[in-house]
């Protein structure tokens, strides 16, 4: 199966370039971990100490407000979740849950770090896209003011 995933981590555009030996040294650096649907993988306000790569499958992030979750993303594989709470040493600001069967590598922590520290192409890659998001999430979030600012002045 390791082969399996190995050889699937290599079509994954974060991971463009990347062997198949190179996707087993991943591998072995961390756990596969299968995820049945619903469970949750992380909790919002837990300590960072973990993060994952979407193999197979999906997950959702989402946070819980007045008793309603709102989700804020759904995941494709190919995905690392988790990084930034890990990366920044904060408590997770979502939850992360298995929308459908997945399975998952997931990393420590130590093992995340080790990967960023050995291999700066791929550390790039992954700042790369966590800036992206971060980004995006501005922007939508500066979007829905605007929207909520129209619609204040509107009812006044």
């Amino acid at each position: 199966m390791s082969d399996n995933y190995a050889e699937l981590i290599t079509e994954f555009p974060l991971f463009d370039g990347f062997t198949t030996d190179g996707a087993k040294r991943l591998l072995s650096s961390g756990e596969v971990k299968h995820c049945a649907a619903e469970e949750v993988l992380m909790k919002e306000g837990d300590e960072a100490d973990f993060v994952v790569l979407l193999l197979t499958g999906g997950l959702e992030v989402f946070v819980k407000r007045s008793g309603t979750d709102v989700v804020l993303t759904q995941t494709k594989p190919g995905t690392i979740t988790g990084e930034l709470a890990v990366l920044c040493g904060i408590p997770r600001s979502a939850s992360v849950r298995a929308q459908e069967p997945s399975d998952v590598l997931k990393w420590s922590e130590e093992a995340f770090r080790t990967l960023l520290l050995r291999d700066p192409h791929l550390s790039q890659r992954i700042f790369s896209q966590i800036l992206r998001t971060l980004v995006d999430k501005e922007r939508a979030l500066i979007d829905s003011l605007i929207t909520a600012q129209r619609v204040s002045t509107f009812e006044k």
